[in-house]
């Protein structure tokens, strides 16, 4: 919100974000870090509120206030033997783009059935080391991304010209969007220019959607993530895939009665094993790997009269393998493994992926 001649935020500017509607609010605004940080008090804080919504004799209750700084640092190591970072510990960035708690979520995830693993014996203390590997350039990517966001602001001033200018000078460089004119023609050309890159903020499905592993508990086949003509940008874009190291996509499935995520047939207490009516063999390897593992194994078969049917076939779409493949899919619903095919021996293949990811 730009409110000319409040000086909130030095530039008459702040954020208003709904948190409840509609009577509970988040306001945020800044100040001159070269300056002493300003005593927040319930008569400041409403000031603030009147100032910039533009309404002198609002009375607003005050619920909480504090300060805060925009962070840009990232950690390239995340584990020291047996001490393991995540959240805010190994990025810290401004809250554009809203990916901090889903993070650090992923960053749990993704250390929790490792550990797990190890702790029951099922996996040998290496697995722990793809902790840092898999989760490192996330944390780069998320907070180079935000702090993008932040920065792109200012494109938004510029566009507007009020960079510098104050009260009736801004109000009327703002008004100058609507003028029939030259002037007015470029700025409103330049406003949706600037608001364009907002798009890496609100829609950057890349950055929300797209993680993909790289790492000695990822049995790569080679291949990556392939985006179609026009969507190559990786942050702003998300591309299904079950290449492995890709989280397993998300499609409708289900039976006469309901209808499934594939998500959901993915657990965060076991690995799961996809294939489809023509795999079948597979669940007798899954049960046998589960058995001489040690390993919360089971397998969904996808199909007419199986656990589940492809309703819609959209899953058809977006396996990538044959419907006798099968796609190994880790507790934290990343692909860890995938046959095109169903092998010959495909108790031993599976056997060897298995070992394979949990260092065995």
């Amino acid at each position: 919100m730009i409110q000319p001649g409040s000086n909130v935020g030095g530039i008459g500017t702040g954020l208003v974000r709904m948190v409840r509607p509609w009577d509970e609010w988040l306001i945020v605004w800044g100040y001159d870090i070269n300056q002493p940080p300003p005593d927040l008090d319930d008569e400041m804080a409403t000031g603030i509120i009147r100032d910039l919504l533009g309404v002198p004799d609002l009375e607003p209750e005050i619920t909480g206030y504090s300060l805060w700084g925009v962070n840009e640092m990232y950690a390239t190591d995340l584990q020291k033997g047996r001490v393991f970072c995540v959240g805010d510990a190994i990025h810290r960035h401004p809250p554009s783009n809203g990916l901090g708690s889903n993070t650090s979520v992923q960053d749990s995830y993704n250390l929790a059935w490792k550990i797990a693993a190890v702790l029951r014996g099922q996996a040998a203390p290496s697995l722990l080391d793809s902790y840092t590997a898999e989760r490192a350039p996330v944390a780069e990517q998320i907070v180079t991304r935000a702090n993008k966001s932040a920065r792109e602001f200012s494109d938004m001033f510029t566009a507007l010209g009020v960079v510098g200018l104050e009260g009736d000078e801004m109000a009327a460089a703002i008004a100058e969007r609507k003028a029939d004119s030259p002037a007015g023609e470029a700025k409103r050309a330049a406003l949706v220019k600037a608001m364009n890159t907002k798009n890496y903020e609100f829609n950057a499905h890349g950055v929300e959607l797209g993680q993909f592993y790289r790492s000695a508990a990822i049995v790569s086949d080679g291949t990556e993530p392939q985006p179609p003509a026009g969507r190559e940008d990786r942050d702003l874009y998300y591309v299904p895939s079950t290449s492995p190291g890709a989280h397993l996509p998300h499609a409708w499935v289900g039976d006469n009665v309901s209808r499934k995520a594939m998500l959901d047939l993915a657990p965060y207490d076991r690995w799961t094993l996809v294939t489809g009516v023509a795999g079948s063999p597979w669940t007798q390897a899954a049960d046998a790997v589960a058995r001489e593992l040690g390993v919360p194994l089971e397998a969904v078969v996808i199909g007419p009269g199986r656990d589940v049917t492809d309703l819609y076939y959209d899953w058809a779409k977006l396996r990538e393998v044959s419907e006798s493949g099968a796609l190994l899919v880790r507790p934290d619903k990343h692909i860890a493994w995938r046959s095109n095919q169903l092998p010959d021996d495909p108790t031993r293949e599976l056997s060897t992926a298995m070992r394979t990811v949990l260092g065995r």
